[in-house]
């Protein structure tokens, strides 16, 4: 009995809570729709609320005086300069005239990002160390395995789940499933997402997270195989969607990954994706069958058809407003071409300069994901490692993906940029550059098992 009320008080600490509601959130942001929303928040689901919430509870404790002891000043900077090309593109389409339509929308995309932008400080103030940035990461990685299984589930029995995962009170927003989206002879499942695509794209870029989570548990003697597990999962997931952005995205995510990689990792990884690829060959699966053919059938395929009338379109017409584009949040409301195309749609919007801004944001995020998996412990270098290829994957998908039109991409694209800065700071912490040497990992995970929070 006295073992069970044996936890040390200090392993309670607020920023360790804190971690623990944006995990939450993450975990009901990717594992249930977010068409399910709580009444009296203007449509928000509970993921939104609840990371709104700790957005403005940040911003509360910043007007009261209250200051972080260390800030990721480079990754404030590249936000700020996106959040001011919104502004600038908001205030030039505003004295130009909108549509009233094209208003709302406008208004409602300047709001989310300022919420957004508050949430990335919140996310920042409370991953303050390895622990509470492996917490968040499980979070995310346990909602899309959820989301995977109801994708898996949908494909192999055609019975969708996801709607019936839903929490007592939730209000049920107006929403139409996409149906009759055939590809190859399959039905693409979108899980708890709205769309197949941004299913594909959601599990695509937490598979990284997935693997870092196994190698960090594995470097520190911690149970690792359910966390390998639920990244087969996701990985299963993301191809029967049938989704030539899951194979061009993991592609991506793996190169900014495998250079910090052992030689024996890279190798079991690569002698189990073939010989899983053999299996699937010998056995005729029509996954991979389908997915061969959607490359091969790429040139007939209407959604790529699709994206080049739009880009076709763009290239017609972002002269006219070069600079600050037709308005921030606009152009669905102003009967255009789809785009699926998030630096398109960010170049008609907001000009160059908005474009500019959002890739100098992205690129920022990676650069920070990428020099905290150099100068850390090796249980820590692996979540920034994963960090950095779950963002190489984001910046792909984006070219084929119009990410700011859907709530689950959208969201963990801003937390994983708020987790690039996190992984960051932690680096600094660091005293030395530690090798992937058994010794070091032993020395360095006795050091955090024993240190006492300041």
């Amino acid at each position: 009995m006295s073992s069970l009320f044996s936890i040390p008080i200090r392993k309670w600490r607020l920023p360790d809570a804190g971690a623990v509601v944006v995990a939450v959130a993450g975990f009901f942001l990717l594992g249930m729709r977010q068409a399910f929303t709580v009444p009296l928040t203007f449509g928000q689901s509970l993921a939104q609320a609840i990371l709104a919430v700790g957005g403005a509870f940040w911003v509360l404790t910043r007007v009261a005086g209250a200051r972080s002891a260390s800030n990721v000043r480079l990754l404030a900077g590249a936000m700020l300069v996106y959040l001011f090309a919104s502004l600038v593109s908001y205030g030039a389409a505003m004295a130009r005239g909108l549509p009233p339509n094209a208003i709302v929308l406008a208004d409602r995309y300047v709001f989310a990002d300022l919420t957004l932008a508050s949430i990335v400080f919140f996310v920042i103030a409370v991953v303050q160390s390895r622990r509470a940035l492996d917490t968040v990461l499980k979070g995310l990685v346990l909602g899309g395995t959820l989301s995977a299984v109801f994708a898996l589930v949908q494909f192999g029995t055609g019975l969708d789940l996801a709607p019936q995962f839903r929490l007592p009170g939730l209000k049920a927003e107006v929403f139409t499933l996409v149906t009759n989206l055939m590809r190859e002879g399959l039905s693409r499942p979108q899980g708890s997402a709205g769309h197949p695509l941004e299913l594909s794209a959601v599990l695509t870029v937490l598979v990284p997270l997935g693997l870092g989570v196994t190698c960090s548990a594995k470097a520190r003697g911690a149970r690792h195989l359910p966390w390998a597990a639920c990244t087969l999962v996701l990985t299963a997931g993301a191809l029967v969607t049938i989704s030539r952005s899951a194979v061009v995205g993991l592609g991506a995510a793996v190169l900014v990954m495998c250079w910090r990689w052992p030689i024996k990792r890279a190798a079991m990884l690569l002698v189990g994706a073939l010989t899983l690829l053999g299996i699937a060959a010998i056995a005729q699966a029509k996954v991979i069958s389908a997915l061969a053919a959607s490359f091969a059938n790429s040139s007939s395929d209407s959604s790529i058809a699709s994206r080049a009338i739009g880009a076709q379109y763009v290239s017609d017409t972002y002269r006219e407003h070069l600079w600050f584009g037709q308005g921030v949040g606009s152009y669905p409301a102003l009967n255009q071409p789809v785009l699926d195309n998030q630096y398109l749609s960010r170049l008609m919007e907001t000009g160059l300069i908005g474009l500019a801004s959002y890739v100098a944001f992205l690129v920022v995020a990676l650069f920070l994901a990428i020099r905290g998996a150099q100068v850390t412990s090796r249980p820590t270098a692996e979540l920034s490692s994963a960090i950095a290829g779950s963002l190489l994957a984001t910046i792909v998908i984006g070219l084929i993906l119009d990410t700011a039109g859907f709530a689950q991409i959208w969201y963990l694209t801003w937390l994983l940029i708020a987790l690039a800065g996190a992984a960051w700071r932690l680096s600094n912490r660091e005293a030395q550059v530690l090798p992937f040497g058994d010794a070091a990992v032993a020395a360095t995970t006795a050091r955090e098992r024993t240190a006492t929070p300041t």
